[in-house]
């Protein structure tokens, strides 16, 4: 068997509840809460199993990503292009949070994304 069709097969299904483009729209992290104001910029897809696809302000990423129980996830690596975005971008920042996330959730229609040891939350609305 080729290893990419193996890879195919136990890639993790995506979930039904993760399907669609997510926009980005707000971070905790401690006390601390960063609004996006261009979440248009910043978005989230699962296009397929086992793959997640970021577009982060001028740059994309992609990786692969792993479902388990109890709302668990596994990010990365991701691979990234790197262009030069204007200051102010939240490019990186949105790129390597994402990777760290251990979990996902859906509360009132919102996708939040878990940082290790309650670092932080990542907060998505499904784009229309």
């Amino acid at each position: 068997m080729l290893a990419g069709a193996q890879a195919a097969e136990t890639a993790s299904p995506v979930p039904p509840a993760l399907q669609g483009v997510w926009r980005w729209v707000s971070a905790t992290n401690g006390g601390n809460r960063l609004s996006v104001a261009t979440p248009d910029r910043y978005t989230l897809a699962f296009p397929e199993a086992g793959r997640i696809a970021l577009k982060a302000d001028c740059n994309r990423a992609a990786g692969g990503v792993t479902f388990g129980d109890d709302g668990a996830l596994k990010i990365g690596p991701m691979a990234m292009t790197r262009a030069m975005c204007p200051p102010g971008s939240l490019s990186d920042r949105f790129a390597q949070d994402v990777e760290r996330s251990t979990h996902w959730s859906i509360d009132g229609g919102a996708l939040l994304l878990s940082q290790p040891g309650g670092a932080g939350t990542l907060r998505f609305l499904r784009e229309r």
